[in-house]
């Protein structure tokens, strides 16, 4: 019996441990700390000496607690230990595929930015290594409930991206391009990653950045891998940035050998978000802001040949959290801003791209981004008889590219793909 109840003992310790190390506000501790106490205190239960039986009640309690307390004490010295050396670690992650070959779109100026520190405007909690912050982030955004996640962003943001040497601790990063260029290649696709507005996705792993973009390439299509600020930048920043990468990847056509007239989005979650958002509110919008002074680059055309969306969000009523990671916190934390700011932000509602062709993919079992906002959307485009197609995979988010790459291509080069649903309509 002592043996199972030190066994459950141990277990729940432990559960509980994951849960407050990955869900809960205020962290001191990691998850090694808990985890080392909860195997501690079964290695200590499980240990009780032969005299057990022949104890008191009271002696037996007192030893209870007193493992418990000496279990307390140990993980506390070995956790902060860990905690201070970081085994995890904060440090640089791995580098942007490709990144010595980046192209800067802006200028000599850069609108909305300055020579700000941003952890003076950002609510960072504490400093948890980057999978724990992500994991509380990705559990943080799900659901159509308010909940006030702002230090959970600005945390994930600041240990993922300033601590991780993506993003600089000012207020002054220099959005790009990477180009990936098809030899004789006719169209041009801009990619851009998701990462719910607190990171972008190509930031350590490639799947959203350098692999598509060399499968594009494979297929005669060339690329550019889009990098554009996010959190704690507000919209429309990332908006402008899109803007500005379109006329620049246009501009550039003849140094690349594209058809300007052939350049299509292709977006991951948020970035999803934004290529939609892009060609039914940015497109045709002045988002510059007042004193800055255009360049040849932004008189060049905005207009893109289409656009598509992979597992993507087309409004944040069906994930409201998510309003943190873009929108200024005052106005998401008033009850009458907020309502505001989802009416705003409902593609719907704002649809104006019945002439752009469009494919949209998304997983019927994505538990962090619901699937309901692309489907509303997906209807509402074919009641206006827009060229659309949907490619839907039984999948959760972040599947990979085999998924729907078949799908994806065929609609690029200008055909029905089969996939497990479709709708044409027509300029």
């Amino acid at each position: 019996m002592k043996r199972l109840i030190g066994f459950a003992a141990a277990a729940a310790l432990i559960a509980f441990g994951i849960y407050r190390a990955v869900f809960t506000l205020n962290l001191k501790l990691n998850l090694a700390i808990l985890a080392i106490g909860g195997i501690l205190l079964f290695i200590m239960t499980f240990f009780t000496g032969p005299d057990w039986e022949d104890r008191a009640w009271y002696s037996k309690i007192l030893r209870v607690l007193g493992i418990i307390l000496t279990c307390a004490v140990l993980s506390a010295l070995i956790g902060t230990a860990l905690f201070m050396i970081n085994p995890l670690g904060n440090d640089e992650g791995k580098p942007i595929a490709d990144f010595d070959r980046r192209v800067n779109i802006w200028g000599s100026v850069i609108p909305g930015n300055g020579l700000v520190n941003k952890v003076d405007y950002m609510e960072v909690d504490s400093e948890p290594p980057v999978p724990i912050a992500r994991l509380r982030f990705e559990k943080a955004i799900t659901g159509s409930e308010y909940k006030d996640i702002l230090s959970i962003t600005d945390t994930y943001t600041y240990t993922h991206g300033i601590q991780g040497e993506y993003d600089s601790w000012l207020f002054n990063d220099e959005p790009f391009v990477i180009p990936y260029i098809a030899e004789d290649s006719e169209k041009a696709v801009i990619i851009i990653p998701g990462g719910g507005y607190a990171i972008r996705s190509n930031e350590g792993k490639d799947d959203e950045g350098a692999d598509i973009a060399k499968t594009l390439n494979e297929h005669g299509i060339s690329a550019f891998v889009f990098w554009y600020r996010a959190n704690p930048y507000p919209a429309p920043i990332a908006e402008m940035d899109l803007q500005r990468a379109v006329r620049w990847v246009r501009a550039h056509a003849s140094d690349y050998g594209y058809n300007p007239d052939q350049i299509t989005l292709l977006g991951y979650g948020a970035g999803g978000n934004l290529a939609c958002d892009y060609v039914n509110t940015t497109w045709g919008s002045y988002i510059l802001p007042e004193g800055y002074t255009p360049d040849n680059i932004d008189n060049t055309s905005e207009a893109v040949a289409g656009a598509a969306m992979i597992y993507p969000f087309m409004n944040y009523r069906n994930n409201v959290p998510l309003l943190f990671t873009h929108y200024d916190s005052e106005r998401v934390r008033s009850v009458t801003e907020r309502e505001k700011l989802l009416d705003e932000t409902d593609i719907i509602k704002r649809f104006n791209s019945v002439n752009v062709r469009q494919f949209v993919s998304y997983g019927t079992k994505d538990k962090l981004i619901s699937p309901q906002s692309a489907m509303d959307y997906i209807d509402y485009a074919k009641s206006q008889n827009c060229d659309i197609t949907v490619h839907t995979t039984d999948s959760d988010h972040y599947y990979g590219q085999d998924e729907y790459l078949e799908a994806y291509l065929a609609w690029l080069n200008g055909s029905k793909a089969e996939s497990n649903e479709q709708s044409g309509g027509g300029e």
